[in-house]
């Protein structure tokens, strides 16, 4: 379910597109997450309507439409939890259409939800330990070597320092802010190495003043580690400070996808989506 526009009422100047990323770039890479014509019905009501994204390596891809543009659907598509009408989603080259959510996780995709999901009667670093212990799939004897114990900890600690909270790992995860508990479900994502994340409206419910800081963590998730973000966000500032290109979502179907101008510039959109609010 979509939620209503939190975000400031004006948006900052888009950023400078990176180079080589654009749509039909000669020089953009392969696509690291592909979909093809994917559609999803309930009877006769596409939902989800033949769209076709790709998203290269290191690239931030936002998307953003109004209230029942299929946003989320389209997560739920890539991610597994629904199983598509039609078309394909691709993943390093390998279809992955009928696979499980956790095949999808093990082959390197990993999503965040709106709604947060962490362990509150748990401690912030035990949450990202048994994270980090269920993506290497060990038993429990084989998790109780020192050695292991020891690997499964710093690998841990490394996942909530690159999110911020590495003062925070002997908190109790009920007691964190809002944003904060958004850190740490980024952290639990990390834990499973992924190599592309979806991120579903990660500034849902997150107040005006912790916005920012989260901000800067999501930008790390592709600054230095060549991991590639798809996220849905209502925020236009957060979506026109971080996306390298915009997809336009509209009653299910794809209008627009191209760079930050490209597409606050595009007359259609403006029509069909500025109009009725973001």
């Amino acid at each position: 379910m979509d939620h209503p526009v939190t975000g400031t009422t004006e948006a900052p100047p888009a950023p400078q597109q990176r180079p080589g990323r654009g749509l039909g770039s000669p020089e953009a890479p392969a696509a690291v997450l592909a979909t093809e014509a994917l559609t999803w019905r309930i009877g006769e009501v596409a939902i989800v309507d033949g769209v076709s994204l790709q998203l290269h390596p290191g690239e931030f891809l936002g998307v953003i439409g109004p209230n029942g543009a299929g946003k989320t659907s389209l997560f739920n598509l890539v991610s597994g939890l629904r199983a598509v009408t039609a078309g394909r989603v691709l993943l390093h080259g390998a279809d992955i259409t009928t696979l499980a959510p956790h095949r999808r996780a093990q082959r390197g995709l990993g999503r965040t939800f709106q709604s947060s999901s962490v362990f509150g009667s748990l401690s912030v670093r035990e949450n990202v330990r048994l994270a980090v212990q269920a993506h290497h799939g060990g038993s429990l004897a084989l998790w109780r070597r020192a050695a292991a114990y020891r690997e499964v900890a710093t690998r841990a600690d490394e996942c909530l320092a690159t999110v911020g909270l590495g003062a925070r790992g002997d908190a109790l995860a009920g007691t964190l802010a809002h944003g904060e508990k958004r850190k740490l479900e980024i952290a639990l994502l990390l834990a499973g190495e992924p190599s592309v994340l979806l991120l579903d409206e990660p500034m849902a419910g997150v107040s005006a003043e912790d916005v920012p800081e989260l901000v800067e963590v999501i930008r790390e998730l592709t600054a230095h580690s060549g991991r590639s973000v798809l996220m849905v966000e209502h925020h236009m500032d957060v979506i026109l400070d971080l996306a390298d290109r915009i997809a336009v979502m509209h009653h299910g179907a794809l209008l627009a996808c191209d760079t930050p101008d490209a597409v606050m510039a595009n007359a259609t959109v403006q029509e069909a989506y500025l109009g009725e609010g973001l």
